[in-house]
């Protein structure tokens, strides 16, 4: 009974008989008790005194009262709260188990399988006290107790009743409402009309921590949001992450977005992304599929991976634009036919140009310039586009989904201008033409997936084939390769001689060079 201090286990003498330390936290040090009314044990939490000298006890009580009112089996619910001699408490349930932290603590990371029941519970009593009007604020894995091998949320509504409470002396003095790891930025930021939407964030954190063993440690921008993947996740991270099945790293994203707007906005939407992620999902939409191309090749020009390749990951996402599923890619990866350049027997083709041109030139470019600049580039390729990013010394251009998927970049530092053109996905490394079916007598068959730049180890790119039957295979696959080298030569000279002439428009200081 030392560590309980005297003065306390008078002020609660009558109502509530302290055993033991339980644990401490940000807020509160919570005691195992025995509730002396009901002849039972509970969980007596006391505020930090520093912090109930900040708040005001009448407006605290009141708050927490709100909290009082849940009823819900993955909440655990409020059975009291008071002041006794300068003490602020509330009381709830001792729970016979031991948190989400000390499950991590002994395993560290879990089975994206194993994660999910526990998410699902743990967003199904948000979403229910979201619908109350209550937010919880602090969500992270101490607040998160196993009974039974469910989950049960703690703490609902105090971070809120300490804020409340708190008003501007609270804000003076510092004290942070929330957990740094899994706090949102709005959050962090102070705001005071935050939503469900924190909520979100924290539960990715958390769902983050169970499947990858580590929080993620970064706020994400919204064109790493757009692109669905960790763009600077740590190598060990990244190795993790790759190894997830389908899509769950998209919908971990999702939930980790800067901006709450593109956040998934509840969190049971957030756990039913990372269940569908899980099985692969449903068939992206074309719109979506194609500004993922857009933003993967954007951010692929402007920081280069190692050996110019995507993750497995990204390739599957840009496969779900041809409608074909995580588990085909994968499977395709494994069985990559052997590198060579003869057609084979099974209908293997490889073609060995990568459209992507760079070249250096001296000179910077201004503002002024981004118009000749974006007229050039609408010339020569004939193409309608978009801007992505534009700053004084720089712009970012990319088609629109007709045609080529085609990046431009033009970018100056250090009194040099760099030009970057390329087309990520018009030119693959592999295609293997594979007869499936021959339907009624008639002459196709359509099968295959997307395994785009994977490197070395994974080898190949599969590419949608039409198969024919009888002899009209082989006279089929020979007239598309001809038509094939055909196209990427003359694409190739295409835009070779776009990069020539924006290099002329930057070194002939904005004006455009004579037509050819």
């Amino acid at each position: 009974m030392t560590e309980i201090p005297s003065t306390l286990n008078s002020a609660l003498i009558g109502r509530y008989s302290l055993e033991r330390l339980v644990g401490q936290g940000g807020m509160a040090t919570v005691y195992l008790a025995r509730d002396e009314r009901h002849g039972r044990q509970v969980a007596v939490k006391v505020l930090r005194p520093d912090l109930a000298a900040s708040l005001g006890t009448d407006r605290f009580l009141a708050e927490i009262q709100i909290a009082a009112q849940l009823t819900h089996p993955h909440v655990l619910t409020l059975i009291d709260s008071g002041e006794a001699e300068g003490f602020l408490f509330y009381v709830m349930p001792f729970v016979d188990g031991e948190s989400l932290r000390q499950l991590l603590l002994r395993e560290r990371a879990m089975e994206p399988g194993t994660a999910l029941p526990l998410l699902r519970e743990v967003a199904g009593a948000l979403d229910y006290a979201h619908r109350q009007g209550v937010i919880h604020r602090d969500v992270k894995p101490e607040n998160v107790l196993l009974s039974e091998g469910h989950a049960v949320v703690t703490d609902f509504g105090i971070a809120k009743a300490v804020v409340t409470a708190g008003g501007q002396s609270l804000t003076r003095s510092g004290f942070p409402v929330g957990t740094v790891g899994y706090m949102s930025p709005e959050q962090a930021a102070g705001a005071r009309d935050i939503d469900a939407r924190t909520d979100v964030y924290s539960l990715g954190c958390m769902a983050y921590e169970l499947v990858v063993g580590e929080t993620p440690g970064m706020w994400l921008p919204d064109e790493v949001v757009q692109l669905g993947r960790f763009a600077d996740a740590e190598p060990e991270h990244r190795e993790r992450l790759d190894r997830l099945p389908g899509r769950v790293e998209q919908a971990l994203v999702g939930a980790l977005a800067m901006t709450p707007a593109l956040r998934f906005q509840t969190p049971g939407e957030f756990v039913r992304a990372f269940e569908q992620g899980m099985r692969g999902g449903p068939r992206v939409g074309d719109a979506e599929a194609r500004n993922l191309a857009q933003r993967a090749a954007a951010i692929e020009a402007e920081r280069p991976t190692e050996g110019q390749t995507y993750s497995i990951g990204g390739v599957e996402r840009l496969a779900a634009e041809a409608g074909i599923a995580p588990e085909h890619v994968r499977a395709a990866a494994a069985e990559r036919p052997p590198a060579t350049g003869e057609l084979k027997r099974g209908g293997i083709l490889l073609v060995s140009p990568e459209l992507e041109f760079e070249h250096l030139v001296p000179g910077t470019i201004s503002q002024q310039q981004h118009a000749a600049l974006l007229e050039e580039i609408r010339v020569t390729l004939g193409e309608i586009g978009q801007l992505n990013e534009t700053l004084s010394d720089s712009l970012s251009w990319s088609s629109k989904p007709q045609g080529y998927r085609t990046q431009v970049l033009v970018s100056s530092r250090g009194g040099s201008t760099r030009i970057h053109v390329a087309d990520k996905e018009a030119a693959p490394k592999t295609i293997v033409m594979t007869p499936v079916a021959v339907v009624s007598g008639a002459m196709f068959g359509i099968t295959g997936a997307i395994v785009d730049g994977m490197g070395a180890s994974a080898g190949t790119t599969v590419l949608a084939a039409v198969a024919v039957s009888g002899g009209l295979f082989t006279t089929g696959w020979l007239a598309a390769r001809a038509w094939f080298h055909g196209v990427m030569k003359r694409r190739q000279q295409q835009l070779t001689g776009l990069v020539t002439r924006l290099g002329r428009i930057v070194t002939r200081s904005g004006q455009l060079p004579p037509a050819e």
